[in-house]
């Protein structure tokens, strides 16, 4: 009988399918602004907006692969048994599953009412990017006193506070400031909590690496 394949224990191989999905997707992003539909405007307009115009295109393959991709980091903080705590690891799963979910069900056209799927898409994504966030800063408390997250726990605490920030401008622009520069201020938050999440990513691959010697 033929033998089942065992699944990805590595903890750097799954570090670096986090890295390489945070690249992809960047890269993705870039040319999905780089010749947009007529009037889309990214200062105003969200990320969500251009996918929805573009299903299929570069946008929504984008979000769906950062959200798959970010799976493999709890997976590789198992792998590596570091001591990351029930709640962290649960954030990170909803996170990825959510991110990937608000790809696959699209949010509705600017000036259409807002449909079932609409609503799923913006609480999915709302929620995915809350928790990731939370998951940082639970990670960083509980990896305060091991020596190998200590070189990025002061980075993973700022983007996190940083992120924090960004989720309460893209309120305020969201409800009181109809919409005002909402474009702009969600691609902020975006670009923090992605490198919040590559920086996790790159020091889990070097965390799970060799011992790193001590100054």
């Amino acid at each position: 009988m033929p033998r089942c394949r065992q699944p990805i224990r590595d903890p750097r191989m799954l570090a670096l399918i986090t890295i390489g999905g945070v690249a992809l997707a960047t890269i993705l992003t870039v040319v999905a602004h780089l010749e947009p539909d007529p009037g889309m405007d990214p200062w105003s307009l969200t990320i969500s907006d251009y996918a929805v115009s573009n299903r299929g295109g570069p946008m929504d393959i984008a979000m769906f692969v950062l959200g798959a991709a970010s799976l493999a980091l709890p997976l590789g903080l198992r792998a590596a048994r570091v001591r990351a705590g029930v709640l962290p690891m649960f954030l990170l799963v909803v996170w990825g599953v959510g991110l990937s979910a608000s790809a696959i069900v699209p949010t509705d056209p600017i000036g259409v009412p807002m449909t079932m799927d609409g609503y799923i898409h913006r609480y999915v994504s709302v929620t995915a990017f809350v928790c990731l966030p939370i998951a940082a800063l639970l990670l960083a408390r509980r990896l305060a006193s091991d020596s190998r997250w200590q070189a990025n726990l002061q980075s993973v605490r700022m983007l996190a506070l940083a992120s924090v920030l960004g989720l309460a401008g893209l309120y305020y622009s969201a409800f009181p400031g109809e919409r005002v520069l909402m474009g702009l201020v969600e691609r902020v938050l975006v670009a923090v909590e992605v490198a919040l999440l590559a920086v996790i990513a790159v020091r889990l691959y070097r965390a799970a690496g060799p011992v790193e010697p001590s100054a």
